[in-house]
């Protein structure tokens, strides 16, 4: 239907705009000189209670003309996402983005002055009012230090270049590792100029030196896109989840297959008798994920697992560490003990896991205590365009087909909880997305990682070299 009303609001000829102005530029000022309040006027044909204030001289020609020379001269048109047809107004044969179009329109009214109340069915979304917010400000791009490689080009993919087309923000994407980030991140905030707008981090990385340097978020109110369509937690107050994965419980199938008993669970991991085999852990930086998976084993429930009784944890290990053939330090790495049989059963990063399925490997996957891994986009306290990357963390949230071709292409998944009706049918399932699975992962406790994490480094490294 049409944008504005009942009926198409024309297409006045290029004559018409020459009429009504030498050029585009003496527009504004020649029907802002020319208006006064009439409540009356209808500018469209808009619904009799739709409240609107018109005025004699804002007519289908100005709005229209304004569109026209504003937006037809763009050379992007025909690559502006989100199709809308133009036939709506009258400029049958090509199409543009919606949004633009509102903005447009809105900027038609505001540059004459007039200060016109839209209808509440055509009034901008709250991304809508973050875009305007920034533009208002000159805030024409956005940096952010996020993802490399292969990785950074899909982000760029499906959401970088999207978010460009939708809003005219430019994202200039820089990176590196976690590490690297931080270490650059705290430069910048300790000499008072911050060039990064937004950073993507590990969620294991928000301890209180972090945090410091991230904008708070508060409940991500003005982010509303997050809390309408990301699962549930995705705002973590410093910022808001992106990917999100987990330690899953991964098994071979040609060890386990389909007609006999399979692991489900870390207590069957530790059960060598029903389920024998060689086996393989994680030594990475963050033992309190193989710590949890040992308290659980012993029977904690996952209600009561923090704060973690390491002391219980560790004498659990201790039953477990003999038939451990491979303590993995790489995610190449714990792929690589799959395909050559090494293990029968794993903690694997549930990308890699799926990664392996998808080169035809039997591979069974339990999100049955599952420790978190996530990764969070924030925006940097003293941001130089603060308005703009609000927008691209609401912007995310958006477009669930995207996030959905997003994890097809990745092998792994985003907080978008509305993606998981475009995955394929065989995805689904397994999908952390899933409630099922969802509702298995076990998030780490902040403060309690913040307050433990060296005592609890120092101590796994003297115990797995014992």
């Amino acid at each position: 239907m049409p944008l504005f009303g009942a009926a198409n609001i024309g297409d006045p000829p290029i004559s018409s705009c020459k009429e009504a102005g030498s050029s585009h530029k003496s527009l504004p000022a020649r029907f802002a000189a020319e208006m006064r309040p009439n409540p009356s006027a209808r500018a469209w044909p808009l619904p009799a209670d739709s409240k609107t204030v018109a005025y004699e001289g804002l007519t289908e020609i100005w709005t229209v003309c304004y569109i026209k020379f504003h937006i037809l001269k763009a050379d992007t048109i025909e690559r502006l996402a989100g199709r809308l047809r133009m036939d709506e107004f009258g400029f049958a044969g090509l199409s543009m983005n919606r949004r633009r179009v509102l903005n447009l329109v809105a900027e038609a009214a505001a540059v004459a002055g007039i200060g016109l109340a839209w209808p509440e069915r055509v009034m901008a979304a709250p991304l809508d009012e973050l875009v305007q917010r920034a533009r208002q400000a000159g805030e024409r791009q956005v940096v952010v230090a996020g993802g490399t490689g292969a990785y950074g080009d899909l982000v760029k993919k499906h959401f970088y270049l999207p978010f460009t087309e939708a809003t005219g923000i430019e994202v200039i994407a820089t990176g590196g590792g976690y590490g690297e980030k931080l270490a650059k991140l705290k430069a910048m905030a300790s000499v008072g100029r911050v060039e990064w707008d937004v950073i993507t981090l590990s969620i294991d990385s928000l301890t209180p030196d972090v945090t410091d340097l991230l904008r708070d978020l508060g409940d991500c109110a003005a982010l509303p896109d997050v809390a309408g369509q990301g699962v549930d937690g995705s705002c973590l107050r410093e910022g808001v989840m992106f990917d999100i994965g987990g330690g899953v419980l991964a098994f071979d199938k040609r060890s386990f297959a389909d007609s006999q008993a399979q692991p489900a669970s870390w207590a069957d991991f530790w059960d060598v008798k029903t389920f024998p085999g060689p086996r393989a852990l994680p030594n990475i930086g963050n033992p309190w994920w193989t710590l949890i998976a040992a308290l659980e084993a012993d029977g904690i429930t996952r209600d009561a697992l923090f704060p973690l009784d390491v002391d219980r944890a560790f004498n659990k290990l201790d039953e477990i560490k003999p038939h451990v053939t491979v303590w993995w330090k790489s995610g190449d790495q714990s792929q690589q003990i799959f395909r050559t049989r090494e293990v029968v059963m794993a903690m694997l990063f549930s990308g890699r896991a799926f990664r392996l399925r998808s080169e035809g490997i039997a591979l069974g996957i339990s999100w049955n205590g599952a420790p978190l891994d996530a990764a969070f986009w924030a925006v940097t306290k003293g941001a130089q365009h603060p308005n703009a990357a609000l927008a691209l963390l609401d912007f995310i949230y958006t477009r669930p087909k995207a996030h959905a071709e997003f994890a097809a292409e990745s092998f792994g998944s985003t907080a978008q909880r509305k993606a998981l009706d475009f995955l394929p049918a065989d995805a689904k399932a397994s999908s952390v997305l899933q409630a099922a699975n969802w509702s298995n992962i076990v998030r780490v406790d902040r403060d309690w990682l913040a307050a433990n994490r060296q005592k609890v480094l120092q101590r796994w490294s003297t115990w797995i070299a014992s």
